[in-house]
């Protein structure tokens, strides 16, 4: 935390309710960068399970997927339909 206040967080409200224990945790490097790649990526921090479970609770996808532009209806070929339905 540094200190100040933004959309989320009221760092007084922290602050008594946490103390200085926040800048005493045992995090190493590794750790914190995970921490930052999360943070910058805006992908949530947990197991498989909690990430499907916020899937279901937002009905939203976290999960990455695949990069791009996703394919319209009409590029689908029929030949995907009669694989898809195999």
């Amino acid at each position: 935390m540094k200190g100040k206040d933004d959309i989320l967080v009221k760092t007084d409200a922290v602050s008594r309710f946490f103390g200085n224990s926040l800048r005493t945790l045992d995090i190493d490097e590794c750790e914190m960068e995970t921490f930052r790649k999360h943070e910058r990526t805006g992908r949530p921090l947990g197991s498989v399970n909690f990430i499907e479970k916020m899937e279901v609770l937002l009905d939203r996808k976290l999960k990455p997927q695949k990069p791009g532009p996703k394919k319209k209806l009409s590029e689908v070929t029929p030949e995907f339909f009669y694989l898809v339905s195999l």
